[in-house]
Order: C-alpha cells, then sequence, then structure tokens
C-alpha cells in the first residue's frame, strides 16, 4: 500500500566500558584479535552484521565480520562530525555503508570544499570520488529541525537511549550528514544538493545519473514511486529564519527518476514531519495538516470530499504561520526547545491505517456538520482516497475534553488513546467497518509530568493482548473485548515512573526513574532490577542483558534469576552488533571480535 521511503537511518550500537572478559555470553576461545593503528573511540556494526567500522577523530577502519579481514583504513580530513554537539557544523568528517552495493563512502565537509570518496567492501579499492556536496548552515539547521522527531530517542534518569532503526541495509552514525544525503535503494543512489543543483549519484561507481539545476532549497523527505517513476522530494524552506518563513512556500516537487526533469510542482500546507507521508495508488497523501490529497499524474491537490472539509482549517493555520514568523523576528522562543511541541501545533500528524480493502481509517476532529478541524469533539471516519469520498462519519466518538495522543488498527479493530483532565488516560476501541464503539478501558491515572511525554499503547496480537502503560503501572486487556486481564504497578515492580517499554520474546521490558521491570503476557513479575545510567540492552527468549554505565548484567527470561553481574572498568569498550550475535572488546588499539 505504502511506497518505500527513502531511508535516512542510524543504526545504535551499545558502546560501554568494560573490566573483566567474563561478561561475555559468548564462547570467548573463539576470539579473532583485530590489531589498529589507533585507539578507537567508537565500534559500530551495519545492520547484517557483516562490517564492523572502529573510528576515532581522524581515524577509520572497516572490517568484514564474515572473512576476517580488514577491508579500507583511512584518514578524514576533519574531525568527525559526530563528536559535535552543535547543529550549527562548519566542517566535520564522516561516513556512509551501503550494505546492498557493498559500498563505503567517506565525506569529509565544509562549506566550499566537501570531498566523497567510495570504496569497494569487497576488496577495498578506491571507486570514485566528487567534490559536489555544497552545504549551508541555515540548510542544515533546517533539515535537523525538521528531523529532530524522527529518531526515538528515550530519557531515563538524565541519560539517553537511541532505539536501533534498521533500514535497507545502509546506515552513517554522523548525524549532520543523515539529514543532508538521500538514499534511493530501487536505484542504488544517492540524492544530494551538489553546487550544480539536485543530483542523483549512483553509489556504485559515482556516476552523475542526473542534475536538476532547477531544484533549490531543502529537502526534508525524498520518495520513490515506482510506477510513476517519479522522486517526490518534499521541500522545506532554506532556513529557519523569519523571512523565509513568511516569503517561503513549501512544495512537493515531482522529478522523473530517470532524466531528473520536473514534472510538477505543489505547495503544501502545514508543518512537515519526516516518514509520515505516503503513497497510495497513484495518490500522494500528506498528513501534516490532516490530510491532503496530491494526484501523482497531474500534481494538484484533489478538490474532493476531503479537501471541502479542510478549508477552516487551512485558512487558520496559514494566520498562524505568519504568527510564527513574527515571533521568530521578535525574538521568541518558537522552537527553541525541539524535543518539545510546537506552541502553534494545533494538529499532531499520525501513522495513516488502511482496512483490508485499502481504504483509510482515519481519526479526527470534526463537527456535527462534518467541517473538520472545529467543534471539539473526535470521531472515526473511512475514506476512499481513490475516490476523494468519505463514505463513513462516526461523530462524538470523544468529547471535546478528550485529546487523542496516538491511533493503531489490528484485526479489524482501530484503537485511540486520548488523555483527559487530571491527566487521565484512556483507550477506546472502535470497529473498523462501521465505527461502532466495541469498548472502552478505565481511565487511567497517571503522574503530574505525564501530560507533555505519554507511553503509548502495544498490540500483541498473537497472545491477542492490549497493553496499556501508564506512568503508575501497567494494564493488560484482552484486544477484543477489553477485559481488564491483569495490572501490574509500578510500586510493585519497584522501577518508578514508566519511561519506556519495549516488547521481547517472553513478555515486556518496561524502564523506570528508577529500575527496568521485566513482566509476562500475563502480567506476572519475571524481574525486577535497580539501575541507573542505563546505556543499553539487548533482550532474548534465553536472557536479558543490561548495561549500565559502570556494570553489567545479564538475567534469565524466563526465572528473573540473576545469571551475572559484572562491574567495568574506565579504559576499555564494548559493542554489539544489532543482532547481538557479534560482540567486539577494545583494549587500547587492540579489538577482540567474539562470534
Amino acid at each position: 500500500m505504502k511506497t518505500t521511503i527513502l531511508f535516512k537511518m542510524l543504526i545504535f550500537c551499545v558502546c560501554i566500558c568494560l573490566g573483566s572478559p567474563s561478561v561475555f555470553a559468548q564462547d570467548t576461545t573463539n576470539a579473532t584479535t583485530i590489531k589498529l593503528d589507533f585507539t578507537p573511540d567508537f565500534i559500530d556494526f551495519s545492520p547484517d552484521d557483516r562490517y564492523m567500522v572502529a573510528e576515532n577523530e581522524t581515524r577509520y577502519l572497516v572490517w568484514d565480520t564474515q572473512t576476517n579481514n580488514k577491508v579500507v583504513e583511512g584518514k578524514y580530513a576533519f574531525k568527525i562530525g559526530r563528536f559535535a554537539k552543535s547543529i550549527s557544523i562548519p566542517s566535520g568528517s564522516g561516513y556512509f555503508l551501503f550494505g546492498n552495493e557493498k559500498v563505503f563512502i567517506t565525506i569529509d565537509y565544509q562549506h566550499n570544499n566537501s570531498h566523497i570518496k567510495a570504496f569497494n567492501l569487497k576488496d577495498g579499492t578506491q571507486i570514485w570520488e566528487t567534490n559536489q556536496l555544497d552545504i549551508g548552515i541555515g540548510l542544515t539547521e533546517t533539515l535537523i529541525s525538521a528531523h529532530a522527531g524522527s529518531t526515538l530517542d528515550v530519557e531515563v534518569n538524565g541519560i539517553k537511549l537511541s532505539k536501533p532503526q534498521l533500514a535497507n541495509n545502509f546506515f552513517t552514525r554522523d548525524r549532520f550528514l543523515d539529514r543532508l544525503i538521500n538514499y534511493v535503494p530501487e536505484k542504488h543512489a544517492i540524492a544530494l544538493n551538489g553546487k550544480n543543483g539536485l543530483q542523483l549519484i549512483d553509489v556504485r561507481n559515482g556516476k552523475i545519473l542526473w542534475t536538476q539545476q532547477a531544484f533549490k532549497g531543502g529537502i526534508g523527505e525524498l520518495l520513490y514511486n515506482a510506477p510513476s517513476n517519479k522522486l517526490l522530494a518534499i521541500t522545506v524552506p532554506a532556513t529557519d529564519g523569519a523571512i523565509d518563513l513568511l516569503t517561503t512556500t513549501p512544495e512537493v516537487i515531482a522529478l522523473n527518476a530517470t532524466t531528473g526533469t520536473i514534472a510538477w510542482k505543489v505547495a503544501y500546507t502545514g508543518d512537515f514531519m519526516p516518514n509520515y507521508a505516503s503513497i497510495v495508488n497513484n495518490t500522494l497523501v500528506l498528513p501534516y495538516l490532516e490530510l491532503a490529497f496530491i494526484d501523482l499524474k497531474t500534481g494538484t491537490e484533489r478538490q474532493g470530499d476531503v479537501h471541502s472539509r479542510m478549508a477552516a482549517a487551512k485558512n487558520v493555520t496559514k494566520g498562524l504561520g505568519g504568527l510564527m514568523a513574527i515571533d521568530k523576528a521578535m525574538g521568541g522562543s518558537f522552537g527553541a526547545n525541539a524535543n518539545q511541541p510546537s506552541k502553534y501545533n494545533r494538529l499532531i500528524p499520525r501513522a495513516l491505517h488502511f482496512n483490508n480493502q485499502g481504504k483509510l481509517c482515519y481519526f479526527t476532529m470534526f463537527d456535527k456538520n462534518g467541517t473538520w478541524g472545529t467543534g471539539g469533539k473526535k470521531g472515526y471516519t473511512i475514506i476512499d482516497i481513490k475516490k476523494d469520498k468519505i463514505e463513513l462519519e462516526v461523530h462524538d466518538l470523544l468529547g471535546s475534553q478528550w485529546t487523542p495522543l496516538q491511533d493503531a488498527m489490528a484485526n479489524g479493530i482501530f484503537y485511540v488513546k486520548a488523555s483527559g483532565n487530571l491527566n487521565r488516560t484512556t483507550i477506546k476501541a472502535i470497529d473498523a467497518r462501521n465505527g461502532k464503539e466495541l469498548f472502552e478501558t478505565e481511565k487511567a491515572k497517571n503522574s503530574a509530568d505525564i501530560s507533555k511525554a505519554f507511553n503509548p499503547f502495544m498490540i500483541d496480537t498473537h497472545n491477542n493482548r492490549l497493553i496499556d502503560v501508564v506512568s503508575k503501572g501497567v494494564y493488560i486487556f484482552n484486544a477484543k473485548t477489553g477485559e481488564n486481564m491483569a495490572y501490574t504497578s509500578t510500586k510493585d515492580l519497584g522501577v518508578g515512573t514508566v519511561k519506556f517499554s519495549e516488547f521481547f520474546a517472553n513478555g515486556l521490558l518496561i524502564f523506570g526513574t528508577k529500575g527496568v521491570g521485566v513482566i509476562d503476557f500475563k502480567g506476572n513479575i519475571i524481574a525486577s532490577v535497580s539501575t541507573k545510567n542505563i546505556k543499553g540492552f539487548a533482550a532474548t527468549a534465553q536472557e536479558i542483558q543490561l548495561l549500565e554505565n559502570k556494570r553489567f548484567i545479564r538475567i534469565d527470561a524466563n526465572t528473573g534469576k540473576l545469571l551475572e553481574e559484572q562491574p567495568l572498568g574506565k579504559t576499555n569498550q564494548i559493542a554489539f552488533s544489532p543482532s547481538g550475535k557479534t560482540l567486539a572488546r577494545a583494549k587500547g588499539a587492540h579489538i577482540e571480535l567474539f562470534q
């Protein structure tokens, strides 16, 4: 249903200090020792575990874990960008690894003299290079700000945990570069704003497939649609300044993916957020301000049912855009903290859900006359995108005192989580076929600090469980009937206020301000561990590994028994591959690799 989004993802590998080799669950007798000419500050693995990349401020090395051979080694021209704490970076260096194409690319970047080199991961030979990357600070700030919400960072006791995100066997650890270069896996190519315009470059040989000199401005997101052979560039203002916000109209620009010819342009309304746009058949669906349907053939917004319902909301939003720009020009605080929602965000984009007929199931605010964005009350709709017609409309499923936080759909049921007075939350289940309410969960109490950051619910379709995590505990409901099957309080778990939770093979991991709890799918407590300064975690059906700043813990995932607890030293480093099957220990310029 949804055309492949061109991924720009980061891979998270845990790096901590290690004091004793006995912490490894792997067989330590089967180790490969790698001697480097430098002491690494970072060790990372490719999404498929195949390649390990070690680097420090000025050096890098790529190791093939299958052949146990060094592939590429070299020096950066500048200090690596991942060290930078500010988003305004005048110069830096970093890399991209393309696992499918077996290409490793290094980039040394600065304002007017940036350089790209590409190496073959089969034999380490340099296969191409270019100096066409043109970077501007204003553009960089805009793109990084625009993408601030696309990576999930969870803060526990002041320590940020980044969830792993794997896509198309392509990754970089450089936050700066990740926002500026778009990977087009279907074309084995990268798109970048070069000195001569927008260019599409084949990563395998460096061939410039095309250049579009008329393309200007920043790309917030790039999508590829195979049936129409179009690249869809969703643009953002060239800078985040007041003048550009007042004078620049964000657009979707469609380009022929083979020639780079611009097919059409269309303006869009609302605040861009990455990874939300979708392509459904021959329609581009933009959910930045409610919904907009763009015809991929003509590049025009369809003037149908959805558009007519949105007129009032769009007019208000245009006025808010002007206020936002004036606020910035006068030194206002808009956008000062990228981690907090903008005070001008009226409608929050959400993932789109489709029924088995390919029709959009959508929950939003509308009045009794069907006008969207007004009235305060929220309801459920079914939309035929092809016909641009709202086929079903059920009004007032949530009153004006409730604010939708999250929605999801599974097994023919549409779920909406909402917050209300006194920081209460509830989940309402709706029959996705007819919009009838099936059940509503009891109103859960949350602590006062949960008003800005809520915990999402999760659906376990295999065990027919609806799991609602709130700050005070975990509810487990029957996903079809809403029956309250279990409740486990955070007091019983001993984890403090819940900050983050995640499924694993045997149940649920719950991270709180005071520790980590483990429960099964029936709500039974498997384990509770007092922790602080958590750096990372891994969980399988057999065991759970928790990595703190100064210790390493292994727990039996079935019984909760403590298998191992080791203090960690200050001089060494450890890194896990995404699958957890490969482990690296570095001591000075030596790395031991365990598989």
